[in-house]
């Protein structure tokens, strides 16, 4: 039998009762378009992450002090550059929390008091103005650089440069206003507020460093500079003093994070694409023996059971073929719908091709058992049948 005269043949099959057909590809539609949206929307999270992440640097690596008495200041970061090949730029950071006034409105705010170099070690662009020099650093000018949401929330989005914002009634002239960088997991400065290093030191009352940021000279240098710098640090503080974080770390466990919440949605639909092949395999059976004495005549006329197994069985994965082609541009069209009202999705080429290939797979899985039975009817009893 040529291949032409079974796919026409199948077709014929099919068209036969066509609304019983669609509602049986309705199941593999299904079951496909929610695997490529579903899946959609866990990829589109791993990309915004991965996006954001490599917009900060993978490169950064933040230094914590972990116990209290290590007292870290900027003197113990002296020559940490030319004792660590590895590194490009370092930057102590101390947190502040004022009171914050604008126009006789009061709230709490977070201040982080950094160095000049602040928008080259995190690459972060301004919006608008400038940044603090080093003289302003050095002789503690009270001058402030804003993150995008706090212009969104106390000025309306309209370009505040130029105005004053009071922390703890001292004012403070508004230099700058950094770009929209979004968050990861918390991990941002659209909130926050930016102010010299020696500033946040007196109004604190204390040198001792929150936070230190190094940056590495490349993603391959990370592991070295993690290790040598704490190694570095606790042999003057002890063991156990100081934690070390890198973006590059964090990056990795995100992803595997995603990945398997990504593997979980994927699994959970797929769950109605094996319930869609179980309702195939019905339908076929019934086919089967709704068709027992076209079955019975065409061996009578010369057919071999070969030839009458691979017609239902390419039967089955034609119509598993279809509805999962119909599944697919369903599953972008509802992964692009999902995209415009809510979460960012990514469609991924991979998802398409597992989940059209499974549903054909589907088909002939679920369609070996009602193409079996057809293939064993004996042409005597097929043909007495009514």
């Amino acid at each position: 039998m040529k291949l032409s005269d079974l796919f026409s043949m199948s077709l014929r099959g099919l068209t036969a009762n066509k609304m019983r057909s669609a509602l049986t590809m309705l199941g593999v539609i299904i079951g496909v378009a929610s695997v490529i949206a579903l899946v959609s929307v866990g990829e589109g999270a791993r990309r915004e992450v991965v996006a954001n992440f490599e917009s900060i640097g993978t490169n950064i690596l933040k230094l914590y002090v972990q116990r209290w008495d290590a007292r870290l200041t900027v003197e113990d970061l002296s020559g940490l550059k030319e004792r660590v090949p590895g590194i490009d730029m370092v930057m102590p950071s101390v947190g502040w929390w004022p009171q914050v006034t604008y126009e006789g409105k009061e709230r709490w705010g977070e201040i982080m008091g950094v160095t000049e170099i602040f928008p080259e070690i995190r690459s972060h662009e301004l919006y608008s103005g400038r940044s603090f020099t080093a003289v302003e650093d050095e002789i503690a000018r009270p001058v402030v650089v804003i993150g995008w949401q706090v212009m969104q929330e106390l000025f309306a989005g309209r370009d505040p440069v130029g105005k004053y914002l009071y922390f703890d009634r001292e004012p403070f002239e508004i230099i700058g206003v950094l770009e929209e960088k979004g968050e990861n997991l918390g991990e941002g400065v659209d909130r926050m507020m930016l102010v010299p290093l020696t500033v946040a030191e007196k109004r604190r009352g204390t040198n001792k460093l929150d936070t230190v940021y190094i940056k590495a000279k490349d993603q391959d240098s990370v592991p070295a500079v993690e290790l040598t710098v704490q190694r570095i640090f606790e042999a003057k503080y002890g063991e156990g003093s100081v934690y070390i974080w890198s973006q590059q770390s964090m990056l990795e466990e995100l992803q595997k994070s995603t990945r398997t919440m990504t593997l979980m949605l994927g699994a959970i639909a797929g769950v109605s694409l094996l319930v869609g092949g179980i309702g195939v395999m019905n339908i076929m059976l019934v086919a089967v023996t709704e068709r027992t004495r076209e079955i019975g005549l065409r061996k009578a006329l010369g057919a071999k059971r070969s030839h009458i197994l691979l017609q239902f069985l390419v039967e089955s994965a034609l119509l598993c073929s279809l509805g999962g082609l119909i599944g697919v541009f369903l599953g972008i069209g509802g992964s692009q719908l999902v995209a415009k009202l809510g979460p960012k999705t990514a469609v991924s080429p991979v998802s398409i091709v597992i989940a059209f290939s499974f549903s054909v797979l589907v088909g002939f899985v679920f369609g070996v058992y009602p193409a079996m039975r057809a293939g064993s009817l004996e042409p005597v009893e097929a043909l007495r049948s009514e």
